[in-house]
This record gives C-alpha cells, sequence and structure tokens, in this order.
C-alpha cells in the first residue's frame, strides 16, 4: 500500500477507539511517528499490524487523554457510536479482532491481560453491539 493509504488506515483505527477526530489525528500521529523508522516507500502489511498494535498500545495505556468525552456524536455512524459504549479494552478487543482480523495473542501483550479474559470482554462486547 502508498503511505496516503497506510496513514488512513492507521487514523480509521484510532478513530474507532477514541470516537474524536482530533483525538484520532494525535493517537495515529503518535504511532506513526514512532514506526517513522521502518516505513518505507511501499507499506506491507506487516508495517501496518505494528503501527495498528502501536495505536492500540497508546489507547490503553492514555484512554482517559483519548476518549470522547461524548459517547454520542449525532456525526458517527451508529456503529461508531455503539463502540464508544464499550469500556476502552472491550473496544480494543472489538476493533483489533472484528475489524482488524488480528490474532489475540499480540492483544494479550499489548494490554496485559489474559488472553481468556479478552475474548470474555470481546464476546460480551459483541452482545452488547448487537442489543444496543
Amino acid at each position: 500500500m502508498n503511505f496516503e493509504e497506510y496513514i488512513r488506515k492507521v487514523y480509521t483505527i484510532a478513530f474507532r477507539l477514541t470516537g474524536d477526530e482530533t483525538s484520532a489525528k494525535d493517537v495515529a500521529s503518535l504511532a506513526i511517528d514512532k514506526n517513522a523508522n521502518i516505513v518505507k516507500e511501499n507499506i506491507d502489511s506487516n508495517i501496518l499490524h505494528i503501527t495498528i498494535k502501536e495505536v492500540c498500545g497508546i489507547f490503553l495505556k492514555e484512554y482517559s487523554i483519548f476518549s470522547s468525552e461524548s459517547f454520542y456524536n449525532k456525526n458517527n455512524t451508529t456503529i461508531q457510536n455503539k463502540l464508544m459504549n464499550l469500556e476502552p479494552l472491550s473496544r480494543t478487543a472489538v476493533v483489533w479482532k472484528d475489524i482488524m482480523g488480528y490474532n489475540m495473542k499480540d492483544l494479550e501483550t499489548i494490554s496485559n491481560c489474559p488472553k481468556s479474559e479478552l475474548y470474555e470482554k470481546l464476546n460480551k462486547a459483541r452482545k452488547n453491539l448487537i442489543h444496543f
């Protein structure tokens, strides 16, 4: 993928987590800057994966700074508003597994949370998204 597409994907994931354009820009910028030394002209999926891991790590460490204070935003899609009602780790699990399709083992490392607990949170979050 080219650099523009890479930035767009990283920003989209950051937005799914934060629910706020400014916070998403900040989180995406921090993650991209941290991985600037590995970014090449043509970006492969491994570099995207590393950067998305960084986005999730930043969000989980600093979610109180980067989370939208208002859970409902009329400009957001229904699913984004539903995501914002989930607690940060559950939200991250949904984005990580269901949106990005990544392995939960990496999220276990990022979050310092056992995989069994992550799956429990993921399943509960899925139910909340369906029944919200």
